[in-house]
This record gives structure tokens, C-alpha cells and sequence, in this order.
């Protein structure tokens, strides 16, 4: 074992040591017989009422500190605007064009994997439930399954196809 181990072992052994120990104090000063000690038990309340004030107080805080910055946020954003005058906002460059259109691309085949996953599993748990035989259950799973590792494959392509885009996108300000 290693050294820790040993190290933690020995620690449990001698605290076990000291509560036999106290026990046998005990019963001597009892005349042979173990008696329990009755302890105060302490209430959880207390400590569980603590809890939730801090909870409480930490969720207005929190609200307090969001509309805060929300409410500078919209000053800053409309002080200064005219009827003439156009924020400056940063422009996408085309590899940037490029890669929200592969990441859209991406993201409707992992929506039809999800969609398809869903139907085989709402076969194999009526399968499972019993509404459902082998055979039934084989015709009703075999489609979803089917598209489901089409879809798998084309979100595959897809996603190899977004990373080889993505580090070369930039955003360029006017």
C-alpha cells in the first residue's frame, strides 16, 4: 500500500483506540455499566433558515446588479444617437460568411440526427413496454435508424467541413 494509505489507516486506527478507550473510562465509572449519553441534539434550522436568507439575498443582489447594468447599458447605447449619425459596428469577413453557413449546415443535420434518435427511441419504448413485438418494433425502428445514421454522417462532413473554415474567420472594423 502506499505510504498515504498507511498514514490514513493508522490515523483511523488510533481514534478508534481512543473511543474503545472511553468507553471502558465510562463503564468503570459506572459501575460496569455502558451508559448513553444523552447529547443536546443540535436543529438543522437554524443553519437552513441562514442558508436561505443568503440565497435570498444573494438573488437580489443579483437582479439589483443586472437591471443596473442593463439600464446604463441602454443610456450609453442611445446618448449619443442622432437622427444623422451611425454606429460604426465591425464587419464580418467572408471566411467569418463562410462558416455561419457551414455551422447552419452543421446544425440542421445534428437536428435531424436528434429528431431521428427520438423516433427509434419512442419505437424501442413501446417495445419495451410491451405494445410493441420484435417484429413491429424492427419496422418501426429500422427507418429513424436508418436516417439517423445518414444524418450522423452528413453532420460528420459537415462539421470537418465548418473547422476547416472557422480559424480563418475575422472580424474587420470600418
Amino acid at each position: 500500500m502506499p505510504p498515504e494509505h498507511d498514514d490514513y489507516r493508522e490515523r483511523q486506527l488510533a481514534a478508534l483506540r481512543r473511543y474503545v478507550s472511553d468507553l471502558d473510562v465510562r463503564r468503570r465509572q459506572h459501575n460496569g455499566q455502558a451508559r448513553l449519553v444523552e447529547e443536546p441534539r443540535r436543529t438543522a434550522w437554524p443553519w437552513l433558515l441562514l442558508t436561505l436568507a443568503l440565497m435570498a439575498v444573494s438573488l437580489a443582489g443579483g437582479v439589483a446588479i443586472g437591471a443596473n447594468r442593463d439600464a446604463v447599458r441602454d443610456r450609453a447605447r442611445f446618448s449619443g444617437t442622432t437622427a444623422s449619425s451611425v454606429a460604426a459596428s465591425p464587419t464580418a469577413s467572408p471566411e467569418c460568411a463562410e462558416a455561419v453557413e457551414r455551422a447552419n449546415q452543421t446544425m440542421s443535420h445534428a437536428v435531424r440526427v436528434s429528431g431521428a434518435l427520438r423516433e427509434h427511441t419512442e419505437a424501442m419504448n413501446k417495445l419495451l413496454n410491451g405494445k410493441l413485438d420484435s417484429e413491429a418494433a424492427v419496422q418501426a425502428g429500422t427507418p429513424s435508424l436508418i436516417a439517423g445514421s445518414a444524418e450522423s454522417a452528413k453532420f460528420d462532413v459537415a462539421l470537418a467541413d465548418y473547422r476547416k473554415v472557422v480559424d480563418r474567420c475575422e472580424l474587420q472594423t470600418p
